[in-house]
């Protein structure tokens, strides 16, 4: 937990003020691609076997888990800069939102091959080969990113005011960066409000299935049926092909307007509350809620993008601090992954979930907890968001 929350930061220095060769995006994908690719891998081969101490398995999990969450942190923060470096104005960061939606909706597949490759695990060996062929797609893709990227920004470096420093930072102007970073209202607004949809996205990913379980009759969404698969497939699917299909009017109308549109949309949603008797009305709110959270996530990157040219103009700075704001980002909003779900699963047991845990059976309580915490809350989220935001430079 400790280097989960320490890692982010300590990768976006480096790569912005750090001084090193890790100020070379290209590098990042080209060396630490296949290093996180390798460390993917790590997680799927046991050290041990059956006889061995639970210790060597507990381990195992350790390290893997340190080095896929190290790599993955500095190849993601990269990710962040070189979205803000090779794309110089709003027309071109859709575009690239667009192809990223687009490469996310492929790979969302790969989940259900794996599911019936291995027959949901019980041939591990082939789970694993399947992994191993992962791996080395990932390694490409991440080698020809490299070498994209090197072209790309070895013809226009990202400077602002003058030539590029090339000497480590003091630890006194890293902190000064710090304080500056975080000090800004903007920062803050635009952090804020990410973390709050963080949240919102976790809790409707990790309570989904639970929520249709406790307020969909089973006669309408039955377990292991078509009608259910059709409806997480609409939730998942249809937000990020909006996002692919909508290029041109997010380029007309900005990110800013788009997101605040979404808001207002989620708070007029909510007040299908008190039409919440019929799980009909239940289900085309949450399909609306779904659209409205991960159709709108992507447009925190092009945010981000933005404030970290401003921020270089305001400030005069020699570059763009891509790695530094993407990380703190990451590291203020990571939180909301644990949270959220506390926070649900709080509400939740005063009302009689465990009950219902051990012998399946709903209380009208339960389900009106689930009703309050999928139109209620989701209110009160949206309200604080939309004014958060609103007042943005």
């Amino acid at each position: 937990m400790i280097w989960n929350a320490i890692n982010d930061p300590l990768f976006g220095y480096l790569q912005d003020v750090g001084g090193t060769w890790m100020k070379s995006r290209s590098k990042i994908f080209t060396w630490f691609g296949p290093i996180l690719a390798l460390s993917f891998l790590s997680l799927w081969f046991p050290w041990g076997n059956s006889t061995s101490p639970p210790w060597v398995e507990g381990l195992h999990l350790i390290v893997a888990l340190f080095l896929y969450d190290a790599f993955f942190s500095c190849v993601g923060v990269a990710w962040g800069a070189l979205f803000t470096e090779s794309t110089r104005d709003h027309r071109r960061r859709v575009k690239a939102l667009k192809y990223s939606q687009l490469a996310i909706l492929c790979s969302v597949n790969v989940i259900v091959v794996a599911e019936k490759v291995s027959h949901s695990l019980d041939n591990f060996y082939v789970f694993q080969v399947f992994c191993v062929f992962l791996s080395v797609v990932s390694t490409c893709c991440f080698y020809i990113t490299g070498k994209l990227s090197e072209q790309h920004l070895s013809a226009s470096k990202d400077k602002l005011v003058a030539d590029e420093e090339t000497t480590p930072h003091s630890f006194h102007s890293i902190i000064t960066l710090t304080k500056e970073l975080l000090g800004s209202k903007d920062f803050q607004r635009i952090v804020f409000t990410n973390f709050i949809h963080s949240c919102r996205s976790t809790a409707h990913l990790n309570f989904a299935s639970i929520a249709t379980d406790l307020v969909i009759p089973q006669r309408i969404l039955s377990k292991g049926s078509w009608q259910i698969s059709a409806f997480f497939a609409v939730s998942t699917l249809l937000p990020q092909l909006l996002v692919i299909i909508n290029e041109k009017v997010i380029v007309r109308h900005g990110a800013y307007r788009i997101i605040m549109f979404s808001f207002i949309c989620s708070i007029i949603s909510s007040f299908m509350y008190v039409l919440s008797w019929s799980p009909y009305v239940l289900i085309f709110f949450m399909i609306i809620d779904s659209i409205t959270v991960h159709s709108m996530s992507p447009l925190f990157n092009i945010f981000l993008a933005e404030f970290t040219e401003d921020d270089a103009i305001r400030n005069s700075r020699r570059s763009t601090l891509s790695s530094v704001v993407f990380a703190l980002n990451a590291l203020i909003i990571k939180p909301a992954n644990s949270i959220a779900p506390v926070v649900v699963v709080y509400f939740l047991n005063n009302s009689g979930y465990q009950t219902y845990q051990k012998d399946a059976l709903r209380s009208p309580e339960l389900s009106s907890c689930m009703i309050k915490i999928l139109l209620l809350l989701h209110y009160y989220w949206e309200v604080f968001s939309y004014f958060c935001l609103k007042n943005i430079q």
